[in-house]
């Protein structure tokens, strides 16, 4: 008599990016799609509330819980923290999600920020600071960059699954804001203190 193991090979898709550029809904759907578990990573996320009310959370706890969590799972894991906390075993894309600044300043207002959040979030992305720390950490053989600006998020599925299929090249160095700022100097108002 034989026995077949089946052996749980760990293999993620992470997706990241700017809080308001679409991770979870677009994440959601692509793990559906390929049939993978869905992790959002403040789910796990730990902390304690500073003066401001805001979280402060514990990165090495929680890099230390997630990638504690992930062992040996096919999981599509998403959240802006994604760069500084996930491991790089097993990670087979990341995807950076971008929005024009304009387009994210709009999500983020519907979700009731701060004045000061959305400064704070729309400087990053016109800055591109989680595309630039995903760059540093996963390299550019794993990173890819789509822009979900007046984008369904079944459109993005569709270009993230063409990708893994390899019936798309990995778009990388696609979005420029900063070019944006100098055409539109009302943007400047989130890059001045």
């Amino acid at each position: 008599m034989r026995f077949r193991m089946r052996v749980m090979v760990r293999i993620l898709i992470g997706i990241t990016g700017t809080p308001g550029t679409g991770k979870k809904s677009v994440g959601r759907i692509l793990a559906k799609e390929l049939d993978y578990e869905f992790l959002d990573i403040n789910s796990l996320a730990k902390g304690e509330k500073d003066e401001k009310g805001e979280l402060i959370l514990d990165l090495k706890a929680l890099r230390k819980d997630l990638n504690l969590y992930l062992k040996d799972k096919r999981a599509i894991v998403v959240g802006h923290l994604l760069p500084y906390v996930l491991a790089k075993k097993g990670v087979r894309l990341i995807v950076v999600l971008r929005c024009a600044p304009y387009e994210l300043e709009e999500r983020l207002k519907k979700r009731s920020y701060s004045y000061e959040k959305i400064k704070e979030n729309v400087t990053s992305e016109i800055l591109g600071i989680i595309l630039y720390d995903a760059f540093k950490k996963f390299g550019k053989s794993k990173i890819c960059e789509i822009d979900t600006t007046n984008r369904k998020e079944e459109e993005v599925v569709k270009e993230i699954l063409e990708i893994l299929e390899y019936r798309r090249s990995k778009p990388l160095g696609i979005v420029d804001w900063l070019a944006l700022v100098e055409k539109d100097e009302k943007l400047l108002k989130f890059l001045q203190t």
